[in-house]
């Protein structure tokens, strides 16, 4: 079994102060016993005198501190130099011992030092005694060769004493520096001089009988204020030093700890404590005023420095266990405690932390903070905080309370320099910042994820942005929540969160593992939201560039999205299909400036379910690209949203549908058409005159013209899009809303939006047939009751057999359209397609056309 290192000093401590025992009892018993000197007084009222004069010095101390120790010097060297020439060496270690005891009372030290200590002033007095006596005889007066001899006895006894405390203190503590040492020895021997000097005086006055005596009075009380004097200046230069040096340290601090690592050095310094702690409470603090027995605990941040210099930052609970923290924290009310007090509560929080003696003071902190500052532990057995010192400390608070308060808010600034304000994660210069010093490392390989929210903006259009930030953090706790400790995580804008992780395991697993965390439904009041998202993934080896790893994962994202995938991994072949969708940009531009003939119409028939009458057509555009051939919708209309060039496509459709309709209107099919409208479009306060021209221009009636809508375009910006909307209506074109039951889609806001018709979207249509046709069935029954409730015609899209169509004429619904009917079709086939539609409608189990 090891052995604690502090029980083998506790007994090396023990050994040692019986060796000196041993020794002071044996060099007394075999001691001379005439004194060198003789005055005329008795030698009880020389021992009682010495005694009290070793008692008085004993009060005044210099403290040398060193981590958790303080060696005291003192003026006993006057009373050791007296007795070694006055009296026998026997009464003289007597008189030692007995001033020294009642002093070690007095002061309460504990009992292993006291022991140490006993010994240790009587081997002191013995060696003294014995070495002086062997150089020096009998004698009338004191003379030069008594003097030396006296002097470099007690001075040498004196640095003897000392190295055994400073064996003692590097026992219990650890080595000691030079200057440690050097602190100590000079400051003693400097002692000894100075007593011996004065000792000799003493003999010399007391030689000249009553006035002799009377001037040794004076001389002590003159000497007593002088070293009171000089000890009170010194204390006062060198708390100015430290004030000075800790107003200095406070300055330029860039974080808290940094801050409190300085400061709370110079306080232990300043006060010659063990130990010092800073409290801070963030937040109401009425918990703690309430009473004790309803008092909840309030959670506060501690910063505590001790002897070792090493700052400790950690958090705990605050309540009435801790009263005088919070008596200083509620009324701002300083606190002197010592276990002598007769304070019991005082006494026991002592007792519960652990500590000799403390002082506790009020920081004075911003509006909703509040903290203590707490100075643990006297240095040395025999001093403790004094009034003096809780002047200072509340001096030191008011410096302290500024200089936290400003480096709190540095740090807030730089924390909101890098930092995503709503969700609390880092932002896109923080990420980069962060991937550079990755990648600058000697390995370099990283990994980034790079994600976004499907359909998100639909939740800040439909439910409000109050419900899109809610989701946001909802998503940052759970990316928090999946994602290794050492992952940087960042949001980047929107909706849009990158994640960065040194090296490259598995990159592609983890990417699936957050897209199916993200995934898990999240209730609110509002609705039941499922946040899928598309991640995109880059793997760096260290030879990427940081602005060519969030470039690949942008563009994986995207792939991502392009192919219905949740996660895609970046590949070179990526970036092919990047410059191909430039290129498809640069072409786009040029064909509706300069070849508009390029952009075709198809146009698929609407029918009546109830008369089979075909009501109208709905047109849809397609890119006659003079290189890559027919390119459907789904190619380029993307594009052209993302670049703006739906501005410029969105009236080439509307001329040329509005022609075509007016030539079958002319040919005696009196149908409508439909047009596709875009956010870009409707956010256009300039659109209702544009379309009333077109239709002026073209001769056609109003209320053949339909404009399609998505309800996610209207509610993106509902102040812009409505009034644009009120205008379409009352121009007499028809509003139809398109792709209703999609996204975020609620049925409420149809109130709100001036449309004629609501077309379900085609995945529920389909879903008549599928797994939960039920559940399908009875969602477009309660869109079609809804429907005739508001006045509103009803369009099933994508329809694709007789049993759905049967299925949705039954349900009530009015119009139908999808491939059972007709695939969409150039505007001449569909001239003749009106022909023969009378032969359809046997198929379609319909009225024939005209019937």
């Amino acid at each position: 079994m090891s052995r604690s290192p502090r029980g083998g000093a506790a007994r090396w401590t023990l050994t040692l102060s019986g060796v000196l025992a041993v020794i002071a009892v044996a060099l007394t018993w075999h001691a001379d016993s005439e004194p060198i000197l003789t005055l005329d007084l008795p030698t009880p009222v020389l021992a009682l005198m010495l005694a009290a004069l070793f008692l008085l010095a004993e009060q005044f101390l210099m403290n040398v501190e060193f981590r958790r120790q303080a060696h005291s010097l003192t003026l006993a060297g006057v009373p050791l130099v007296l007795g070694v020439l006055l009296v026998s060496p026997q009464t003289f270690v007597i008189a030692r011992l007995a001033a020294a005891m009642i002093a070690f009372i007095l002061q309460r030290i504990n009992f292993d030092k006291i022991l140490y200590n006993g010994a240790a002033y009587a081997c002191e007095a013995a060696l003294d005694a014995t070495i002086v006596h062997l150089w020096l005889s009998q004698r009338d007066q004191i003379d030069l060769w008594t003097v030396a001899v006296v002097l470099t006895v007690v001075a040498g006894v004196d640095q003897l004493m000392s190295l055994l405390v400073l064996s003692l203190i590097r026992l219990h503590n650890g080595p000691l520096s030079p200057r440690e040492v050097a602190d100590v020895l000079v400051s003693a021997a400097a002692l000894s001089a100075v007593s011996c000097a004065f000792a000799v005086i003493v003999l010399l006055l007391l030689g000249n009988g009553a006035l002799g005596a009377g001037l040794v009075v004076l001389v002590i009380a003159v000497g007593a204020g002088a070293y009171r004097g000089h000890a009170s200046t010194r204390r006062r230069h060198q708390a100015l030093t430290l004030i000075h040096e800790f107003v200095s340290d406070g300055v330029g601090a860039e974080s808290l700890e940094q801050l409190a690592g300085q400061l709370l050095s110079r306080i232990r310094q300043l006060l010659r404590a063990a130990t010092v702690e800073v409290m801070i409470v963030d937040g109401q603090l009425a918990n703690l005023g309430a009473a004790r027995s309803d008092a909840e605990p309030t959670a506060a941040l501690t910063l505590t420095i001790g002897e070792d210099e090493n700052l400790m930052v950690g958090r705990r609970t605050v309540d009435y266990s801790d009263w005088i923290a919070v008596r200083a924290l509620i009324q701002e009310e300083p606190t002197l405690a010592a276990r002598t007090t007769k304070d019991r509560g005082l006494r026991r929080w002592l007792l519960e932390r652990g500590v000799r003696d403390a002082v506790v003071v009020a920081l004075p902190l911003s509006s909703g903070s509040a903290g203590t500052l707490t100075v643990m532990d006297r240095l040395g057995e025999t001093a403790t905080f004094v009034e003096d010192d809780l002047t200072l400390l509340q001096t030191l608070t008011g410096h302290l309370a500024v200089a936290i308060r400003s480096t709190r808010l540095v740090e807030k600034l730089g924390y909101d320099a890098t930092h995503d304000s709503l969700t609390g994660l880092s932002n896109r210069a923080h990420l980069s910042e962060q991937i550079n010093l990755v990648l600058s490392t000697g390995t370099g390989a990283a990994t980034v994820l790079l994600l976004d929210l499907d359909r998100f903006k639909e939740v800040n259009d439909i439910l409000g942005h109050d419900v899109g930030d809610r989701l946001l953090k909802v998503v940052a706790d759970r990316l928090r929540g999946c994602l290794p400790a050492y992952a940087t995580v960042a949001r980047l804008g929107g909706d849009e969160f990158a994640v960065l992780l040194p090296g490259v395991d598995d990159a592609a697993e983890l990417a699936e593992l957050v897209a199916d965390t993200l995934a898990e439904p999240v209730r609110f009041e509002e609705a039941m939201l499922t946040p899928e998202s598309s991640v995109g993934v880059a793997v760096t080896n260290g030879l990427s560039a940081q602005p060519d790893l969030l470039r690949q994962a942008d563009t994986a994202m995207y792939e991502a999205k392009a192919n219905d995938r949740r996660v895609a991994v970046y590949g070179p072949e990526m970036d092919r299909g990047r410059i191909e969708r430039l290129a498809l940009v640069a072409d786009l531009r040029m064909a509706l400036s300069d070849h508009p003939e390029q952009m075709l119409l198809h146009y698929q028939p609407k029918i009546d379910l109830q008369t089979g009458m075909v009501t109208g057509v709905e047109a849809l555009v397609r890119w006659a690209h003079p290189t890559l051939g027919v390119l459907g919708p789904d190619r380029f209309i993307p594009l052209a949203e993302s670049t703006g060039l739906i501005e410029g496509l969105t009236p080439l459709v509307l001329e040329a549908g509005l022609a075509e309709c007016r030539k079958w209107t002319a040919d005696g099919y009196p149908i409508s058409v439909a047009v596709n409208l875009s956010a870009r479009n409707i956010s256009d306060p300039r659109l209702p005159d544009r379309v009333a021209a077109a239709i002026a221009r073209i001769g056609l009636p109003a209320d053949r013209v339909i404009l399609e809508i998505t309800e996610s375009s209207v509610m993106g910006d509902p102040a812009q899009t409505l009034p644009v909307l009120h205008q379409l209506r009352d121009l007499g074109v028809c509003l139809s809303l398109d792709d209703f039951g999609t996204g975020y889609s609620s049925l409420s806001y149809l109130q709100r939006l001036p449309v004629g018709e609501v077309k379900i979207d085609r995945s529920f249509v389909q879903g008549l047939s599928g797994e939960n046709r039920s559940s399908t069935r009875a969602l477009i029954k309660t869109i079609i009751g809804l429907g005739a409730d508001l006045n509103l015609r009803i369009v099933a899209e994508g329809v694709e057999d007789l049993a759905t169509l049967d299925e949705l004429r039954g349900l009530g619904c009015q119009v139908a359209q999808g491939y059972y009917i007709s695939r969409p079709m150039a505007g001449a086939d569909l001239h003749k397609w009106l022909g023969r539609a009378a032969e359809a409608a046997p198929r379609l189990r319909l009225l024939s056309v005209g019937s």
